[in-house]
C-alpha cells in the first residue's frame, strides 16, 4: 500500500458519488491524488462526498454518451469505472435488457474514451454476478467458465462479462494497463434507500425500522452471502489497480458466509425490535450460496483482507438510516 503511487496522479472516479465510489474518492484524496468524479446522481448522492467536495472536481454526467466520457477522461492518468446500475433482485430480475444495455454502454464508452485520450491505467469493476448458478463455493475466478451468469441477474451479469472482455482485449491491442475486480455483496451506510431497487440488506433494514410485523424475507432464508463493507471494497479496488493491472479478474470479498436468516435476526437484535420473520419461498432468492475464494486477492495485494465485521457494519448502517430517514 503506497501513498506515493497515487500522489499527484490525475484520477477519474466514474460513479464516485456512490456507496463504494465515495469511500474510494476519500482514500484517493488522502493519498494526494488529483481526483475528478463523474456521476449522474441517479444512485449516488453529493452528500456522500461532503467531506471532500472542496478537494475534488465534480461533473454531473450521463456516461451512456461517449462524448461525455471523452470530456471527463481527457487529461486523466487513471480511470476507475464504478459507474453502473446496481440494483437489488426485485428490480434486476425484471430489467435484464436495461441492465445489459447500461452496463455495457457505460463500460465500453469509458474504456474507449480512455484509449482515445491516452489514459494509461483503467479499472474495470465487474461483479460476482458473472458466475453461474452452480459455481463452486468459495468461488475461484475460473468458475466463470462453467456456464452462463447467475440467472436472476442475467442481463447485469452478461454486461459485466462483456466489459471484462473489452478490458482484456484493449489491454492486448492497445497496450493499456487494465485491472479487473469482481466484488461480492457490498453494503454500506451511504446506499440510497429506494425499496423497489434496494439490495437485501437495506431492504430488510427498512422493513424493520418501518415496524413491519411480520418482516417478509424473500426466499428460504438459507441462502448465503459474503457481505463486505463498502469501505473495505474501496481499499481492495485501489490496491488491485495499483498492484495488478494485468487484465486478469480478481475477486474482492471474503469466504465468510452469512445466511439471510442470520442477517435478518441480527438486524432485529441491533434495532431492539421484536417481529416475526416470514420467509416467502414464492419469491426468488438468487444464488443458494455466495462466497469468494480470495487466494488471488491476497496474493496480488500483498495480504489485503476486509477488516470491518458484519456486526460493526450493520450497526453503522442502521444508525445512519435511523438518523437520515426514520424517527423512532
Amino acid at each position: 500500500m503506497t501513498k506515493e503511487y497515487w500522489n499527484g496522479k490525475k484520477v477519474l472516479v466514474a460513479g464516485g458519488a456512490g456507496v463504494i465510489g465515495s469511500y474510494l474518492v476519500e482514500m484517493l484524496v488522502d493519498d494526494d491524488a488529483k481526483v475528478t468524479v463523474a456521476d449522474n446522481l441517479s444512485r449516488g448522492r453529493l452528500e456522500n462526498l461532503s467531506g471532500v467536495m472542496d478537494k475534488i472536481s465534480f461533473h454531473k454526467a450521463d456516461l451512456r454518451y461517449l462524448r461525455r466520457c471523452e470530456q471527463v477522461c481527457s487529461g486523466q492518468d487513471i480511470v476507475l469505472n464504478l459507474a453502473a446500475p446496481a440494483f437489488g433482485v426485485e428490480y434486476s430480475m425484471t430489467h435484464h435488457g436495461e441492465m445489459l444495455t447500461d452496463v455495457t454502454r457505460i463500460g465500453f464508452n469509458l474504456l474507449d474514451a480512455s484509449k482515445g485520450k491516452n489514459v494509461r491505467r483503467f479499472l474495470v469493476v465487474s461483479s460476482s454476478c458473472v458466475y453461474p448458478d452452480d459455481a463452486n463455493v468459495p468461488t475461484k475466478e475460473d468458475e466463470v467458465l462453467r456456464g452462463i451468469p447467475e440467472t436472476i441477474n442475467l442481463g447485469y451479469g452478461w454486461g459485466k462479462r462483456m466489459i471484462e472482455l473489452q478490458g482484456q482485449y484493449y489491454a492486448r491491442e492497445y497496450n493499456m494497463e487494465v485491472a479487473i475486480a469482481r466484488p461480492f455483496n457490498a453494503y454500506g451506510p451511504r446506499e440510497p434507500l429506494e425499496f423497489e431497487k434496494a439490495h437485501v440488506m437495506p431492504a430488510l433494514i427498512q422493513k424493520v425500522l418501518n415496524g413491519d410485523d411480520p418482516v417478509v424475507v424473500w426466499g428460504s432464508g438459507n441462502q448465503t452471502r459474503s457481505f463486505v463493507h463498502a469501505k473495505d471494497f474501496a481499499l481492495g479496488l485501489k490496491l488491485i489497480t495499483e498492484h495488478y493491472p494485468t487484465a486478469d479478474p480478481v475477486n474482492v470479498g471474503h469466504d465468510r458466509e452469512t445466511t439471510i436468516r442470520e442477517l435478518a435476526e441480527c438486524i432485529l437484535k441491533i434495532t431492539g425490535r421484536r417481529a416475526e420473520l416470514l420467509f416467502d419461498t414464492s419469491k426468488p432468492e438468487g444464488a443458494k450460496r455466495k462466497a469468494a475464494d480470495v487466494t488471488k486477492l491476497r496474493k496480488v495485494t500483498h495480504g489485503f483482507t476486509p477488516q470491518i465485521t458484519l456486526k460493526e457494519g450493520l450497526e453503522e448502517m442502521i444508525n445512519y438510516f435511523r438518523e437520515s430517514f426514520f424517527e423512532d
